[in-house]
């Protein structure tokens, strides 16, 4: 009993220590709230992707991202190897939010493997993926992704590391050929 009542107020003592008004809404960083921010993981990849836009189905301008619409992305790139004829992608987000500490970072959101291994060229229509420059049209549905995508609160900033493997015949080694961070405010 006594081990309990400690219990109790030590766990008071730190919420007191700690008021839940500390874990109020960050602020949206890099400008997410008014655009994408996005960036490369490394400067020493096969790919390097200079801009991206996003578009409704009319093609007129999207921001924030609805997910749970189809929406197509824009992406402004550059192959600096061999051309890419399949690959797999791998997506991790995170969460710009406040912890117990009260400081803003960026959380993992779980996804148990879920984006993991996905066939780049079957879901984003996009192969071959030539030497040189490239201007992708990738039209996307995400509904496949609806148990992730129903998780995500709305109007918050979030942050997707997309991977990109070469799944070329013959690669047995899938290295990594391309890893992009984009930070979003999704509807």
């Amino acid at each position: 009993m006594l081990r309990v009542f400690l219990g109790a107020v030590l766990l008071a003592t730190s919420l007191h220590a700690f008021p839940v008004e500390n874990l109020a809404d960050c602020p949206f960083p890099n400008g997410t709230d008014k655009a994408i921010h996005s960036y490369m993981c490394s400067n020493n990849e096969q790919f390097s992707i200079t801009d991206i836009q996003t578009l409704d189905k009319n093609g007129k301008p999207l921001y924030p991202i609805d997910p749970r619409q189809e929406f197509i992305l824009n992406l402004t790139t550059y192959n600096h190897g061999p051309q890419i004829d399949d690959n797999h992608v791998n997506v991790k987000i995170n969460q710009y939010k406040s912890g117990w500490s009260g400081d803003c970072s960026w959380q993992a959101i779980p996804t148990f493997g879920l984006l993991n291994g996905i066939d780049g060229c079957q879901f984003a229509h996009n192969c071959p993926l030539t030497s040189g420059p490239l201007f992708l049209i990738l039209p996307l549905d995400l509904s496949q992704f609806s148990a992730i995508i129903n998780m995500l609160a709305a109007y918050k900033p979030y942050e997707l590391e997309i991977r990109m493997f070469n799944y070329n015949a013959g690669n047995t080694a899938h290295e990594e050929i391309a890893c992009v961070m984009a930070q979003v405010e999704l509807s």
